[in-house]
């Protein structure tokens, strides 16, 4: 069993003929001739492959929270999240705490292997049902799942992807090989074998 969890999932993507046609003005040609140009400057910074600006994804994420805390370190997204005390809250009441086998599949449903245990989860669930939201944020395990949905330019997922594909936390170059699996355009973004590529050379 993975001693992580991660999933990525698209939810929308835009911008990609709109990008095409911004740069196609910039070179004065015709659009339809903007794909190969798009690929050999999609790799150049310096303003040279500004057009990615244009080009919009929305991933669902579901992971846990100490990863989202890094996630939030990319400040040129936005990202809207399922909230932790309504949701969670709710959720919890809803739990037979006397059925272990309720426990264990709430545990699986919404925590990280290993993150939660069942006396954990019980202490969470008192503090439900008091409706003390602190204790329920203390107590709370960082290894708990939120889903939230991550809004980005093609731009800022490359910037993402070259400073964390070699991250040693596995969630990162998890999070990348799912993004580019299900993304419209990945051959405009750098990948994690091109990495592998280069430091093998």
């Amino acid at each position: 069993m993975e001693s992580f969890y991660i999933k990525v999932e698209k939810v929308d993507e835009a911008g990609y003929d709109a990008a095409l046609r911004g740069l196609a003005h910039n070179k004065k040609q015709e659009t339809e001739k903007m794909t190969v140009v798009a690929e050999k400057l999609a790799g150049l910074d310096g303003g040279h492959n500004k057009f990615l600006e244009s080009m919009i994804v929305w991933l669902d994420v579901r992971a846990p929270r100490y990863w989202w805390q890094e996630a939030d370190t990319f400040r040129l997204s936005s990202k809207q999240s399922e909230s932790t005390m309504h949701t969670l809250t709710a959720e919890l009441l809803a739990i037979d705490m006397d059925n272990p086998a309720s426990v264990e599949a709430f545990i699986a449903d919404n925590f990280e292997p290993g993150s939660c245990s069942p006396a954990t989860l019980k202490w969470i669930y008192e503090a439900a049902q008091q409706k003390d939201i602190i204790q329920i944020k203390k107590k709370l395990p960082e290894g708990f799942l939120q889903t939230r949905l991550w809004c980005m330019s093609y731009k800022t997922l490359r910037n993402l992807i070259l400073q964390r594909r070699a991250h040693r936390l596995p969630h990162w170059k998890e999070f990348i090989c799912q993004s580019l699996a299900v993304l419209d355009h990945p051959e405009l973004l750098p990948g994690l074998e091109r990495k592998q590529k280069i430091e093998t050379q």
